[in-house]
């Protein structure tokens, strides 16, 4: 049992490694939720579409590589990291970050009704960057 939400979780990582919009639409229940890596959580699938989009524009070349992960029978966790670059203005950056992360998929009826990335969030900002405090 513990197979499917594996596979299911290794998709929707695919589709997101892929910046596929709507292969990642298909495998989010309508209610999904995603909670980032400082507890904000915001729900609804169609919302979270336009938030990728966004993240991943941002962010280009995003990447999730998952170097293991487990299961059961509606849970799958998965750890690795993250990496890709920043965009500042209309420049991509030629540096890039990447960061040990976790994630854990919620998993009902073959699609991700939650997910939540675990991460160090440094890397956020590019280097050089002010502090908010400063800006």
């Amino acid at each position: 049992m513990a197979d499917l939400p594996m596979s299911v979780a290794v998709c929707f990582v695919e589709a997101i490694n892929a910046a596929d919009l709507k292969a990642m639409r298909g495998l989010m229940t309508d209610n999904h939720t995603f909670t980032d890596a400082l507890g904000n959580s915001f729900s609804g699938a169609d919302e979270m579409i336009a938030g990728w989009r966004h993240f991943l524009h941002t962010y280009p070349d995003y990447r999730i590589r998952i170097d293991h992960g487990f299961a059961d029978a509606s849970w799958a966790a998965l750890y690795g990291r993250a990496e890709g670059k920043w965009r500042v203005g209309d420049r991509v950056l030629s540096g890039h970050w990447s960061v040990a992360s976790a994630w854990l998929a919620e998993i009902e009826a073959g699609r991700v009704r939650k997910w939540r990335v675990y991460c160090d969030t440094g890397w956020v900002e590019p280097p050089g960057t002010p502090p908010a405090s400063e800006r």
